[in-house]
């Protein structure tokens, strides 16, 4: 029975410097590998590069487009728009105040433009539709505030309920489209705004701000109204 217990202890077993050199192949191994693997993710990122070195470059695959066309934000530009109306009514306020005209000159702001409304006394003579020299530097104040703002201008002549009876005007009606129209020429011929872009129409007493009740109150409806309105998206088109 000692004999065998012997035996079984002095079987052979690997010499200490295998193990080591077994330890050192697997881990030479596992280096390898790591190696191998870093280069692999290295190839793939080399590979990236010189596909955004490509397209910097202007070498692109087929059928791929650089450009993307894009839908306008009509809301952004509406509101840069309103904004830049704005600032061009408090301009031209400031100019009127000076002219000491803020009485018979005023302006309203609108969901699709600007309405100036201008006094009978300041642009024309009692019951004549010429211009009034006195007139020209308002104008020019108007069109140079809102000239390519705008795409339609609309010039609307409006008197009061007093009757008018002459050779040359029957009636408020065609005194006021008379007075309509001598503005859309002057804001044509001075200010070179296009013909197709203005319109002029005449209203005679038909539309009062006010009633005509009073002396006051028929001076108020005794005026010219230039409308300038924006395009359908709420901005200028030109």
């Amino acid at each position: 029975m000692a004999k065998k217990e012997k035996q079984e202890l002095e079987e052979p077993t690997a010499p200490f410097w295998m193990t080591t050199y077994g330890d050192m192949v697997t881990l030479l191994m596992v280096f390898f590998i790591l190696i191998l693997s870093f280069s692999v993710i290295q190839l793939e990122k080399f590979k990236g590069a010189m596909s955004s070195m490509k397209g910097a470059l202007g070498v692109l695959p087929e059928n791929i487009s650089t450009y993307k066309q894009e839908k306008p934000n009509y809301e952004n530009e509406e509101a840069k728009t309103r904004q830049e109306i704005l600032d061009a009514m408090i301009n031209m306020e400031e100019l009127i105040a000076k002219m000491g005209l803020e009485d018979l000159v005023q302006m309203e702001y609108i969901g699709d433009g600007v309405i100036v409304r201008m006094g009978d006394d300041l642009l024309f003579d009692s019951g004549e539709a010429g211009i009034k020299r006195q007139a020209y530097p308002v104008l020019n104040v108007v069109i140079n505030t809102f000239l390519g703002k705008f795409s339609q201008i609309y010039v609307e002549g409006h008197t009061d309920n007093v009757p008018i009876s002459s050779k040359k005007f029957p009636s408020n009606w065609e005194l006021s489209a008379a007075r309509a129209l001598n503005v859309v020429k002057y804001l044509n011929s001075v200010g070179k705004i296009e013909a197709n872009r203005l319109a002029a129409v005449g209203h005679g007493e038909h539309r009062p701000l006010v009633p005509n009740t009073s002396a006051a109150n028929r001076a108020k409806n005794r005026r010219v109204e230039i409308y300038f309105k924006l395009d359908d998206q709420g901005t200028h088109s030109y």
